[in-house]
């Protein structure tokens, strides 16, 4: 059985200013949080990473102390607009028509549902698993170093790679926030290296057309 304990790890989360600019030093100039003209067309060519913090959850049940990654009923899952969002999310894929090379996914029950809703599939990665238990040790370290690998690994020519994560995560390894079911639109450059290209929140993939 795979638990995270919480006990005394929250204030663990409150990063310090040093922190946050060593990280955001890892994404190149120009990078910014708006997004730009032409996403579209982006998304459609493919070679970019897609970056979703699960959709909408239940906050009336939030995560036990410890959390049974093999138990859904002891962690905060998705709500029912959280559902409607992922399916949103899939619509809009398909609309689109994008190619989906691999889906990675936390192990938390919120993110593969969400993976699996708006995919179809989902698997799981050990570099995506929620951090916000974790102490800013080695294993952690580790951990944000394999999340900004995939950020910034090249996928197939004409393909997109989605990682379902948690904000915390997000946050960990590129200094930015997101809000449940927003997606982040990197640029894979090799060498654990990105550049963010735009956000997508979930009622947001209903406007996006595909291109002539």
């Amino acid at each position: 059985m795979s638990t995270v304990s919480t006990a005394g790890m929250r204030a663990a989360r409150l990063v310090s200013a040093g922190l946050i600019l060593l990280v955001l030093s890892s994404v190149p100039a120009g990078a910014g949080s708006t997004e730009k003209p032409g996403l579209t067309r982006v998304l459609q060519a493919g070679g970019v990473v897609l970056v979703l913090r699960h959709a909408a959850t239940d906050f009336s049940k939030p995560d036990e102390d410890p959390v049974d990654l093999d138990d859904c009923r002891t962690q905060r899952n998705l709500s029912a607009q959280g559902r409607a969002d992922a399916r949103t999310i899939g619509r809009g894929v398909r609309r689109l028509r994008l190619r989906v090379s691999s889906v990675l996914t936390s192990a938390f029950c919120r993110t593969g549902e969400t993976a699996r809703l708006a995919f179809g599939r989902a698997r799981v990665s050990p570099a995506l698993l929620n951090t916000i238990t974790s102490p800013h040790d080695a294993r952690w370290r580790a951990q944000i170093r394999a999340a900004r690998r995939l950020l910034g690994t090249r996928p197939d020519r004409g393909t997109v790679t989605v990682l379902v994560t948690h904000g915390v995560v997000v946050s960990d390894a590129t200094g930015l926030a997101l809000d449940e079911g927003e997606t982040l639109v990197f640029r894979p450059l090799g060498s654990s290296r990105y550049r963010l290209l735009g956000r997508v929140l979930p009622r947001e993939w209903r406007t996006l057309r595909a291109a002539p």
